[in-house]
């Protein structure tokens, strides 16, 4: 076997392994989200709140990304890594700007031997348009 193919193989295998433990701790974290209330307690009749009698709670995740999101940015990181490993960053970011449709095509139209392609066909279908968004924001071409 060529070393190539052997190295292929292993960035694949990696890719796999990357995804099979990061997204589902990544849905795990999203998946019963908990809220707080806010609650106000009035002072008196005339509508008067005092400092003390207002107890406000955010929710958590406001004004920022959620567990989830960050654990999404962090899942695909590896999955870039490898694009760029691979010398095909500028053209995966002019198939992303075609949308997710011409961006299946363009990976489909990858080598069989290359790693790129592997690492992104073993994502879950959400993790793609996910992909997608990331080489958007993250590639200035």
């Amino acid at each position: 076997m060529k070393r190539t193919t052997l190295r292929a193989a292993g960035v694949s295998a990696l890719a796999a392994v990357a995804f099979g433990i990061a997204v589902p701790a990544a849905s795990a974290a999203t998946s019963a989200p908990v809220r707080t209330v806010a609650v106000v307690q009035t002072a008196d009749v005339q509508g008067s709140v005092s400092s003390s009698a207002a107890n406000v709670t955010a929710a958590p995740g406001v004004g920022g990304p959620s567990n989830g999101e960050a654990g999404a940015s962090v899942s695909l990181k590896p999955v870039w890594e490898a694009i760029k490993k691979s010398g095909l960053a500028k053209k995966a970011w002019e198939a992303a700007k075609k949308g997710q449709t011409g961006f299946v095509a363009w990976v489909n139209s990858l080598s069989d031997f290359n790693p790129a392609k592997w690492a992104i066909k073993a994502l879950p279908g959400y993790m793609t348009q996910e992909l997608i968004t990331y080489i958007l924001n993250n590639y200035a071409g």
